[in-house]
């Protein structure tokens, strides 16, 4: 069974993974665990996303959350050779935001403590 750490884990890795697909030289990474969410936020200076990328990202982080099956897919997480790592993120966050531009993009991912 994948530990929750875990599962948080791979969502930073999966989103830094983009960050330096996108060419980033300078990648920050916070996450704030609360009672009743963490929130995590990636922001790198990478290549930027268009507005067509902006919403194909968007509407695979807005997947519904897959509690069923986040076991077995939140060790893939973080993993591209194994499958499509967003798709995955998605499975495991309940809201993001993108913000993208061409001076890089800022991802921010909600997941609620259920």
């Amino acid at each position: 069974m994948t530990t929750e750490k875990e599962k948080l884990q791979g969502i930073v890795k999966e989103l830094i993974a983009n960050a330096l697909d996108a060419g980033a030289t300078e990648i920050q990474a916070s996450v704030k665990i609360e009672a009743d969410k963490t929130v995590i936020t990636v922001k790198d200076n990478g290549s930027g996303m268009n507005e067509k990328e902006i919403k194909n990202a968007l509407k695979v982080l807005h997947q519904i959350r897959r509690d069923e099956i986040e076991d077995y897919y939140g060790i893939l997480a973080g993993n591209s050779l194994m499958a499509s790592g967003l798709n995955l993120v998605g499975m495991l966050v309940d809201d993001a935001v993108v913000e993208s531009g061409s001076e890089g993009t800022v991802i921010t991912v909600i997941r609620l403590h259920k």
